[in-house]
């Protein structure tokens, strides 16, 4: 499966309890062979960075169509994870 990067920007105008309610729409809906990894807030500049095993990026797009009022999709970036160890 392969492995995506999604970036959203946040709208402000969200409260928690609308968050919460959409990320379980995402959740509850996603396919087989999907799934939402781990995020990270950047609090600097207001973006939310998702990681994704799908098996296109259309699949994301439709699986964040409730969360799209509160995290609109600015990106997805198809990724291949680097192990550090390999390095050293």
């Amino acid at each position: 499966m392969a492995r995506y990067m999604v970036t959203h920007h946040s709208t402000p105008q969200a409260s928690q309890e609308e968050v919460i309610q959409a990320a379980r729409q995402v959740v509850a809906s996603l396919p087989p062979g999907t799934e939402w990894l781990s995020s990270w807030w950047v609090a600097e500049s207001g973006k939310l960075i998702c990681e994704w095993e799908a098996p296109d990026p259309g699949v994301i797009r439709a699986s964040l169509e409730p969360a799209k009022a509160f995290f609109p999709i600015e990106t997805i970036d198809e990724v291949q994870w680097i192990d550090p160890q390999w390095y050293r």
